[in-house]
């Protein structure tokens, strides 16, 4: 039997999926193969089409496996219909023990927090909250018992609260600082073990024996753990990470911590590992072998391979995006070609932690000619060799700072939220060019894609002027009411002919015609990228739909061939080539 995907499908399809493995006679590359079949099993079967696409991105740049990963890539471009080529590798890290997701009579939505029952059952109870005008429902009044050995799970009534439980002991905190346990009523709060300056939760362990205390140094500056005698109050463990704790599961003398930056660890037999998972809900069973994650799905994993597989620390480091000429792709700490990916310069960025507020906005820009990132002050590099660049002039930006780039990125604008004055400056030398006075006090900033027009934005009005001040336009209504703008909303921006301007206000977009003044509303459900009007849409690949969910769905409109990736968007196209596509997880080219 051949090694082909041909040979490959028809295995799947008579259950001699084993037979086909049993012919690749090197024991490592059938063991890859294996794994990377079995990660995305659920996803191929129901979309028979994205088998191929699967397996390429789970081998590509494993070594072992070149020669077949080269004789897959021709067998799919020779089939002539579409599939989609992967320029990295999704890795396949550790495959959960047991999942279980929402299905017809089962769902998940309202659950939260799983709790080990005993290492093979596991429950999911109702999540607390009180009805709002957003959320309207009342709390689900039932739980999800999950055998997960078993492969067996149902829904059951929630059962009625124990009006009787006791009160005491109790845990009360002021805020910042340490928390305080009360044993009875009346009896004076005791400060649990905290670090000087530093903040702290406290709840009892899983066997109820001990105390377990957690949280953040003074300044966020890192994270601790305390295991504490309930009696005496001394710490008989300390774990000790580089930022602040923010949960904590217990199992069997074990632990898995989430912390703010420093991913989810894993304290087993006193040493900290960085578990390959992400850490949301998570539990841990009673003997400490297993981990219980939920986010969408519930997943049960063995914690020795979770810890075999030890993770790095993550690094922060950029979205995934492209410059507006297509030729610069960045992600993550590199600087990629934006057709081929292959890495033009590693970046080192400052991204440390703020202590209040934030960076302006944007917090990163990828012109043309520079790369902006005004995180933890101005950095610059050269956007096509990923050079750092150095201000001559020094500038500094606050959080109530909006900033506007031309495409190129050699030119900066700033506006003061609530102010009329609006600096322009030269990069990368950093050069005050002037300032430009508007008759509006505004709180969002915009720049014409050439540098020569600006957009403030007030509420429901905008006012245009050229680079050198002189007034083109406003637009919008000067008595409608419109709530203070919100952090991650978009600014205004002008459409790539710079014959109309754009600005998001309340639940829609409102579109004017910088010749005449005319206006035209776009209502809510076009989405912060304006994806549906003319000349403001980013890149989307012609003849392809896509839909998110859990995975990501492409379907080619012309065959109807539908692929769907085991990722969950965030995708971005190539404006030069919208065929070219990358997510967090992923760089890929659809083909077709």
């Amino acid at each position: 039997m051949p090694a082909t995907l041909a040979a490959l499908e028809s295995a799947l399809a008579t259950g001699a999926e084993a037979e086909w493995l049993a012919q690749l006679s090197d024991e490592e590359v059938r063991e890859q193969v294996q794994r990377a079949l079995q990660a995305d099993r659920k996803l191929w079967t129901q979309y028979p089409d994205s088998l191929g696409s699967c397996l390429l991105a789970r081998t590509f740049g494993v070594k072992a496996l070149a020669s077949l990963h080269r004789a897959w890539s021709e067998e799919l471009a020779g089939r002539g219909r579409p599939w989609i080529r992967p320029l990295r590798q999704l890795p396949v890290e550790v495959l959960p023990l047991a999942e279980l997701e929402s299905a017809q009579g089962l769902s998940l939505g309202g659950l939260h927090v799983p709790r080990f029952v005993t290492d093979d059952e596991l429950l999911l109870t109702a999540r607390r909250y009180h009805p709002t005008a957003q959320q309207p429902e009342p709390r689900r009044k039932e739980r999800l018992r999950w055998r997960w050995a078993e492969g067996r799970a149902s829904v059951e009534p929630e059962p009625p609260g124990d009006e009787a439980a006791a009160k005491y002991p109790q845990f009360v905190s002021d805020g910042w600082g340490p928390t305080y346990l009360i044993r009875a009523e009346g009896a004076p709060r005791v400060a649990l073990p905290c670090p000087d300056e530093g903040s702290a939760f406290a709840r009892w362990s899983a066997d109820g024996s001990r105390l377990i205390v957690y949280g953040t140094h003074d300044e966020y500056a890192g994270g601790f753990v305390y295991v504490v005698h309930p009696e005496t109050l001394a710490v008989e463990r300390k774990l000790e990470v580089d930022s602040p704790v923010s949960r904590v599961a217990d199992g069997g003398g074990q632990m898995v911590v989430s912390t703010s930056r420093s991913g989810t660890v894993g304290w087993v037999d006193g040493r900290k590992h960085v578990l390959p998972i992400f850490g949301y809900e998570f539990a841990l069973s009673p003997s400490g072998k297993y981990v219980a994650t939920f986010a969408g799905a519930l997943k049960i994993w063995s914690l020795a391979e979770l810890v075999r597989h030890e993770a790095q620390p993550p690094e922060p480091g950029f979205p995934p995006r492209f410059d507006p000429s297509g030729d610069r792709l960045l992600c993550d700490r590199e600087l990629l070609d934006g057709r081929t990916g292959q890495r033009i310069a590693r970046l080192k960025p400052e991204l440390g932690p703020y202590l209040e507020g934030g960076p302006p906005q944007p917090w990163l820009y990828f012109g043309t000619r520079v790369l902006i990132c005004t995180h933890g002050g101005l950095q610059l590099w050269d956007a096509r060799s990923g050079k750092p660049l150095k201000l001559k002039t020094r500038l500094g930006f606050s959080q109530r700072d909006t900033l506007a780039f031309d495409r190129e990125g050699s030119r900066l604008a700033a506006l003061v939220d609530g102010q009329n004055g609006v600096t322009l400056h030269e990069l990368p030398h950093g050069r005050l060019v002037r300032t430009l006075g508007f008759e509006l006090a505004g709180a969002t900033l915009g720049m014409a894609e050439d540098g020569s027009m600006l957009v403030v934005q007030q509420g429901a009005q905008v006012e245009v002027r050229t680079a050198d001040g002189a007034l083109v336009r406003r637009c919008g209504s000067t008595s409608e009411a419109v709530g203070r703008r919100g952090w991650h909303d978009p600014a205004p921006r002008f459409s790539r002919d710079g014959r109309r301007v754009a600005a998001r206000v309340g639940e829609g977009w409102r579109i004017w015609t910088l010749a005449s003044g005319e206006e035209e509303r776009v209502e809510d459900g076009a989405g912060d990228d304006l994806t549906e009007v003319a000349d403001f849409a980013g890149p989307r690949p012609a003849g392809w739909k896509l839909a998110i969910g859990r995975s990501s769905v492409f379907t080619h409109e012309a065959s109807g061939t539908t692929i769907a990736l085991p990722v969950s968007g965030g995708w971005q196209f190539n404006p030069a080539d919208p065929r070219i596509c990358i997510c967090n997880e992923l760089l890929a080219v659809l083909e077709g």
